[in-house]
Parts: C-alpha cells; structure tokens; sequence
C-alpha cells in the first residue's frame, strides 16, 4: 500500500525545519508615561536637569510639619491635620449642623454685643473729643481755580442781558 502524502503529513516532516521560537516581551506604557509625568512635574535647574534637593526639601518640609503637630493637643492636632490636608488637596471638610433655633439665638446675641461695643465706642469717643466744634463747609473748588474766583449769579444774568441785546443788534 503507498501512502498518500497529505499537507499534514508534510507538515510533520518538516515540523523540525518550520518551528519558530518567540520570546514574549510584555509591553508597558503605563509605567512610562508615568515616569514621564513626575519628570515634568519635578522642578528643574538651570541646565534642565532636575535636583535632588528640591524634592528633599519637600519632603523634609512636610516632615517638620508633621513634628510639629506632634506636639498639640489632640482638638489642635486633629486641626492641623486637616489644615495640612486641605494644604495638599483634599476637600475641607463641611460644617457641623446647628439647630436653626440656637443659631437665630446666637446672631440675636452677636447683634446685641455689637450695638453695646459701637455705643461704648461713641461714648468714650464723645468724651475723649470734648466737643469740638465742626468747622462750616468749605465749597472751594479747588487751589488751581484759586486764580480765576468764582462765577456768581450776578455774573451769569449780566452776561445774559448782554448776549440778547447784541442779538437784537445783529438782526
């Protein structure tokens, strides 16, 4: 019996001579592009190079301030905290809720004290002046007009009289 030579067969033949090796590579943009991206984000010197020192200096900055903090109370270390936060970018955070109530009674309250202080300040400044009198209004035009004086209403109905008669004259 003969044997029919089929592709597949063929293929099994030269299995040897067709094999191909492939080396994977994985392939990563990301990584890149974020390199890229501290790079330009990074302060340069003059040469264009980026320094060492600029980035040391940030972070011993911020570790100064975490020092810092170390030191407070827990209510003002907690606010630091946030204002340190809120410094580098996060949202501040939002304002406690106050019964309407309360807070109509709190501004009535900051009125009152505010009307007391002005009219505490109206009275010492009353004392403190003793009554000086108020010099009348000067309706000076000005130091640079001192020279021509002023126009009068006389003046105006004069020159009235005078530019209708010359009128009169013309026609």
């Amino acid at each position: 019996m003969s044997l029919i030579i089929t592709k597949a067969a063929l293929a099994l033949k030269n299995a040897e001579k067709n094999f191909k090796v492939v080396e994977f590579e994985s392939y990563k943009p990301k990584q890149k592009k974020l390199a890229e991206k501290d790079e330009k984000n990074l302060p340069r010197t003059e040469t264009g190079q980026y320094s060492k020192k600029d980035l040391e200096l940030k972070k011993i900055r911020h570790e100064v301030v975490k020092f810092g903090m170390s030191g407070f109370d827990p209510t003002k270390k907690e606010e630091a905290k946030i204002a340190l936060m809120v410094s580098l970018g996060a949202k501040p955070p939002k304002k406690q809720y106050i019964n309407y109530k309360e807070l109509m009674q709190k501004r009535k309250e900051e009125k009152l004290k505010n009307l007391e202080e002005k009219q505490l300040m109206i009275a010492k400044s009353v004392l403190k002046t003793g009554g000086k009198k108020k010099k009348p209004a000067n309706n000076d035009v000005g130091h640079f007009l001192s020279g021509y004086g002023k126009v009068q209403k006389k003046d105006l109905k004069k020159d009235e009289k005078n530019l209708k008669k010359k009128k009169k004259k013309n026609k």
